[in-house]
């Protein structure tokens, strides 16, 4: 009896672990409030939501984005930002899943837009990227710039850097408002070494995962092309504030999460 109480205790132990802390199914919501000095009270409490790295065809599914959906509409954003990634690149969508993606993907609900750009995956189908975006209501913005308005003039301006080598290109508008704020999405979390020598105030990236891995008081331990640097969540460089999102899918050659469970991210911009 006693050796069964031993296993059984292992046992439960050995489940909780792999539910909190190895599991790749479930998600997590981070909060962040971003500081800003003298913004403008139209954009206090103003709520960014961003979702990355879906990886469909790795530990995710096209149907595992509803939940996704619900929880993101449930946050109630002003703003919805998809940082790249949506389908791995060696998986090949059917029909039925690229109906269904569409489907979920337009149910997702912002009191403003809903914006994208391209990850390195994305990028190896982009056509049908392209037409999963376009026919879900998204605005990809591919090396561009748009300005972001709510209830008054002051507008925030927000950045969708494909070429890295091409910032300047990304970031110029012919007219050149003056801005509450600047904001940049871009897939790689290490092009913030370029993009930090701009006036840029926010930088969103994903494609770390985290380092997918991660080992307490340690951190990340998988490391890959344009997430060398910065496996965390949280950096200051120059000024520039880079957020990394965990994301949510796993890269195929490793379908395992450890101490780093799928993350949807939310951010209020407050005074």
């Amino acid at each position: 009896m006693k050796k069964f109480l031993i296993i059984l205790f292992l046992v439960i132990i050995f489940m909780g672990v792999y539910m909190f802390f190895i599991n790749t199914t479930g998600f997590k919501i981070v909060e962040d409030a971003i500081a800003i000095q003298d913004l403008p009270e139209s954009f206090e409490d103003f709520k960014i939501v961003q979702f990355s790295d879906f990886l469909i065809g790795s530990t995710k599914n096209v149907d595992d984005i509803e939940n996704v959906v619900k929880e993101i509409n449930s946050l109630e954003p002003d703003l919805i930002v998809f940082t790249g990634d949506l389908i791995a690149s060696d998986y090949s969508v059917n029909e039925d899943e690229v109906t269904s993606l569409k489907k979920h993907l337009s149910s997702l609900d912002c009191t403003l837009y809903k914006y994208a750009i391209i990850g390195d995956n994305d990028a190896k189908n982009l056509d049908l990227y392209k037409e999963i975006l376009n026919d879900s209501g998204f605005v990809l913005l591919d090396n561009q710039s748009t300005y972001i308005f709510y209830k008054d003039i002051n507008p925030i301006k927000l950045t969708g850097i494909t070429d890295i080598s091409d910032i300047e290109s990304a970031l110029y508008m012919s007219d050149e408002l003056s801005t509450v704020f600047n904001i940049v999405l871009t897939h790689q979390p290490d092009n913030i070494e370029q993009i930090a020598n701009y006036d840029v105030d926010l930088v969103l990236a994903g494609h770390s995962l985290l380092g997918q891995v991660r080992i307490p008081f340690w951190g990340g331990v998988i490391k890959k092309d344009g997430a060398r640097t910065y496996l965390d969540h949280h950096y200051t460089i120059n000024d520039t504030q880079l957020y990394v999102s965990a994301g949510l899918g796993t890269d195929n050659n490793i379908n395992i999460r450890a101490f780093n469970k799928p993350t949807i991210n939310l951010y209020r911009l407050q005074k």
